[in-house]
């Protein structure tokens, strides 16, 4: 079995991942994630109160944390409404092989985890505790390096906050301005570095949804 340092884990690195769970109806979920090594056989995962995977986690106790550089995985599980009648592809999933969660098909790697605790971290915030029970990963050859794929990452992390932010108070309103100044920045490098390419693609149809969101009444 692979080990979490063989994947870029490292302790206290929040490295970013899609966590996929079983919706109380039994259908696959999955969403951007921050995830934190505490060692090789504990993943930290911090996530927001009010997120189906904080529900799915209290109820199941099971998740499979997909570890992948695919950008329109990225952008689809943070964004439902980007997918046809805004649901993700159930053929996407597959039902992990040691705990009652589905994993990603085209992840690059997989980790089947457990919750052994989840312990609040303020009024909006919880750190779901996870137990490491299998690690697979493919073999893949090394891509070279394009400055595109983690603008376009951080674009989509920080749009997920836009989202909410634009429906805060006054203080929230105004980090939401910050990010979308931050936003914009990471759009020009996308299309300096990658223009035509999907990156750019998933950046015009992030910028498009943003500009739904802000026109909202």
């Amino acid at each position: 079995m692979a080990k979490l340092s063989d994947l870029g884990f490292s302790k206290g690195l929040i490295a970013e991942t899609i966590v996929s769970t079983y919706n109380m109806d039994g259908k696959p979920n999955a969403a951007p994630m921050g995830a934190i090594m505490e060692n090789d056989q504990c993943i930290l995962i911090r996530l927001y109160n009010s997120s189906s995977t904080y529900k799915n986690l209290q109820s199941n106790k099971s998740a499979v944390v997909n570890v992948t550089s695919d950008i329109e995985v990225f952008y689809r599980t943070a964004f439902k409404e980007a997918n046809p009648e805004s649901v993700l592809p159930q053929d996407w999933f597959k039902k992990a092989a040691t705990v009652n969660a589905p994993k990603l098909t085209m992840a690059d790697a997989t980790i089947e985890t457990t919750v052994s605790a989840m312990v609040p971290i303020d009024a909006e915030k919880t750190e779901a505790i996870c137990n490491v029970k299998l690690v697979k990963a493919t073999k893949t050859l090394p891509k070279a390096y394009c400055r595109a794929l983690y603008a376009t990452i951080e674009a989509i992390i920080h749009a997920t906050r836009v989202k909410v932010f634009l429906n805060g108070d006054e203080k929230q309103k105004a980090q939401a301005l910050k990010l979308l100044e931050t936003i914009e920045i990471y759009r020009d490098v996308v299309h300096r570095a990658a223009p035509n390419s999907r990156y750019a693609e998933t950046m015009t149809d992030l910028t498009r949804m943003i500009d739904s969101w802000r026109n909202k009444p």
